[in-house]
């Protein structure tokens, strides 16, 4: 008879950990209100109008115009938190390093929480019925053929918004459309370290191209039973505003157990503040 119950099963000392989202949504945003959410609630973001120009006759009296201003509200109303334990007796019979692998898992998916808000909004504003975001007419079959146009389509539309050619752009795709995309990049990460800085694998014209896999994803047509639509976004840094409040993970001891446990808050708002500097790019799955 062979031996087995003194056969040793060894535990490898790395953790299988789940694969991080490809995502980057929250950090192409505009972060400027950021230091100003301590103590509130929300931000009041303030713009003016832009006066009149007028004709000017001479010898006739000119006209006056009262100024005007107006403002949107960043709200800091997103609330997200991990609180989880680990009992001291599973702690000593395991592997060394699980409480900070189960932290380092639970912040990504405090993390990805923004990424998707990100998309639901820009998801909302596609699907708005009373001024959408600027869109492609149709859904788009991608193709060697029409990957650059689709993008000059929807920069075109950006520059008649008067969205200026130095601004900072990025092309959010999924990772089905990259592989149509990737065939139309003008500029490749590999030969430009400043590329890779942003977090691209390339550029397409004036925007470095992100893959994405948290997406909003929509509807070709309403009798549809499930999402078949990625909207790819192209947009400039200061389309979306971003501000995080509370990032907070801290380690403590339950009362009642015999544990470590570690909790985490997330507190966040984000708002487009700038629609006109979004186009998005509606692709079939």
């Amino acid at each position: 008879m062979s031996i087995l119950n003194f056969q040793r099963t060894v535990w490898s000392t790395k953790f299988n950990k789940a694969l991080e989202k490809i995502t980057s949504l929250r950090k192409h945003c505009d972060f400027t209100w950021d230091p100003e959410t301590k103590n509130s609630k929300e931000i009041k973001i303030l713009s003016v109008t832009r006066p009149t120009i007028k004709t000017y006759v001479p010898g006739e009296a000119i006209t006056r115009e009262s100024g005007s201003d107006g403002s949107m509200t960043l709200k800091l109303n997103q609330y997200k938190y991990f609180n989880f334990e680990v009992d001291d007796v599973d702690k000593a019979q395991s592997t060394p390093g699980l409480m900070d692998e189960l932290t380092d898992e639970a912040s990504k998916g405090l993390s990805q929480a923004g990424d998707k808000y990100v998309a639901s909004l820009v998801k909302a504003g596609v699907e708005a019925t009373e001024n959408p975001l600027a869109q492609s007419s149709s859904v788009i079959i991608l193709s060697k053929t029409n990957a650059i146009s689709s993008v000059e389509d929807g920069f075109s539309k950006l520059y008649e918004n008067d969205c200026k050619v130095t601004d900072t752009y990025y092309l959010e795709v999924a990772p089905k459309a990259f592989t149509i995309y990737r065939q139309a990049l003008t500029e490749l990460s590999t030969n430009n370290p400043e590329i890779l800085k942003k977090g691209a694998v390339g550029k397409i014209n004036n925007a470095f191209v992100c893959i994405e896999n948290l997406l909003p994803t929509g509807k070709a047509q309403a009798s549809d039973t499930k999402d078949n639509v990625f909207y790819n976004i192209l947009r400039t840094n200061k389309a979306i505003a971003f501000a995080e409040q509370i990032n907070k993970v801290e380690a403590y001891r339950p009362q009642d157990a015999f544990s470590d446990a570690i909790k985490g808050l997330y507190v966040f708002g984000a708002l487009i503040t700038r629609p006109k500097e979004i186009y998005v790019i509606k692709t079939a799955m």
